[in-house]
């Protein structure tokens, strides 16, 4: 399992609430509190496999890779007043199993988080029944799930599987726009991250990972006004506020728009 590579929040939905005492799990590589695109995280874990096999839960959730805090650097722009949790699945390479990826989904709905973030993907089908009954044991808790795809016909776990909104990358959407593509069940958004000073945005991380996270920034802000939507009543709200087909298909050829510091 692994994260997302390279290659529409819409118009009109931009900036609506700031996803307060609303908690989002980010399942990824940690995330670093200390810089200046996150400021705080509430709490998190390191699922890992010890040295005889089985599964640990640690406290050591920092983030060494970049990865996670990237994407928490997505949702603190956001959704400014979300509650970040920091679920670390990798450590010193952005590689995991499923069954860590399992047990980190299965923890987020036990701590009673709302949204989980989960920017990584496999195609391994032998994984499917690991990650199907994770995410199940998550929905009937409440947990929203969001998992990036890359919006092609083959089939990415968790992201395909029933109960995931799933997103992929597409440069034509900028920073606030997002797009459903309804033939493919998949919403589109903006694959990068928040600008770094001082470095071109196309040196930065980018990718179908950062999708996900632009519209799990959407999604805390929607539950921040809607507390006890579902996911259907989420999923209602997403797409009424997704940019038209027109619209899409007429950002063809524009530069990318991205969020400046």
């Amino acid at each position: 399992m692994h994260t997302q590579g390279s290659n529409p929040a819409s118009g009109t939905a931009a900036a609506v609430g700031t996803g307060s005492g609303v908690k989002v799990a980010i399942i990824d590589s940690g995330i670093n509190a200390q810089h200046s695109h996150v400021r705080r995280v509430e709490g998190g874990t390191h699922v890992c496999r010890g040295q005889n096999g089985t599964l640990s839960f640690l406290e050591s959730w920092n983030d060494s890779l970049g990865h996670g805090t990237a994407l928490a650097g997505v949702l603190r722009a956001k959704a400014p007043n979300a509650q970040l949790y920091s679920v670390k699945v990798f450590d010193k390479t952005l590689h995991t199993d499923a069954e860590v990826v399992a047990a980190a989904i299965r923890w987020v709905a036990d701590q009673h988080i709302a949204i989980a973030n989960c920017s990584l993907s496999t195609e391994n089908a032998i994984d499917r029944d690991v990650l199907q009954a994770a995410c199940d044991y998550a929905a009937a808790r409440g947990v929203l799930l969001v998992a990036s795809t890359d919006g092609e016909a083959r089939e990415l776990f968790p992201a395909c599987l029933a109960g995931i909104i799933a997103v992929a990358g597409d440069e034509r959407c900028g920073w606030d726009e997002y797009y459903y593509c309804a033939e493919k069940g998949v919403f589109l958004a903006h694959p990068h991250p928040r600008p770094l000073p001082g470095r071109p945005q196309k040196f930065n991380l980018q990718g179908h990972s950062f999708a996900a996270a632009h519209v799990a920034a959407r999604i805390a802000c929607i539950r921040e006004l809607h507390p006890a939507a579902g996911r259907e009543e989420v999923l209602g709200v997403l797409m009424a506020d997704a940019l038209p087909p027109a619209a899409i298909q007429a950002a063809r050829g524009r530069a990318m728009n991205s969020q400046t510091d």
